[in-house]
């Protein structure tokens, strides 16, 4: 399972997301701040596990058999059932929000609180778009809706 987890959150390039989405940031995208990024902080890998667990969540029923997931690896792993792996998973997002949410209240010299809340948000994307389906794989359901509200026919106050 920690394997799956290890390879999971690197393949879902949830990494790779999270610092490219710094570059934009101006001045407070520093050597520093990629060099710290680089060591793999505890706000990246919990970022980085609740996306793929969600994303593990939303898509097993539709792709169960096509590749491993962290339901099936905990099923195999602890012989649980599907029920139990799953809230397992549900279990390890939570506290992966805790670990979020203690890391972005640390005081921290070298990070500015902009890339910490960056990190956030883009969990914050990920529960959004894979909490009741896979609205990213699917997006022609709500999600096509939801980003032409906002895009297209945004409402003017």
């Amino acid at each position: 399972m920690e394997q799956y987890m290890k390879n999971g959150t690197r393949s879902s390039t949830y990494h790779l997301i999270a610092t490219t989405s710094w570059l934009g940031m101006g001045e407070v995208a520093t050597k520093d701040v990629f060099d710290w990024i680089a060591t793999e902080p505890l706000i990246l890998v919990a970022s980085g596990t609740i996306a793929r667990l969600l994303n593990d969540l939303a898509t097993h029923e539709v792709y169960t058999g096509d590749t491993a997931s962290s339901i099936e690896c905990y099923m195999n792993v602890y012989g649980a059932t599907k029920e139990e792996a799953q809230m397992e998973m549900r279990k390890i997002i939570e506290n992966c929000w805790k670990d979020i949410n203690q890391e972005y209240l640390r005081p921290t010299v070298v990070i500015p609180r902009e890339k910490l809340m960056a990190m956030i948000k883009l969990s914050r994307v990920a529960e959004f778009i894979y909490k009741d389906e896979d609205a990213y794989s699917f997006s022609k359901n709500k999600l096509k809706d939801i980003v032409s509200m906002v895009l297209i026919d945004p409402i003017i106050p």
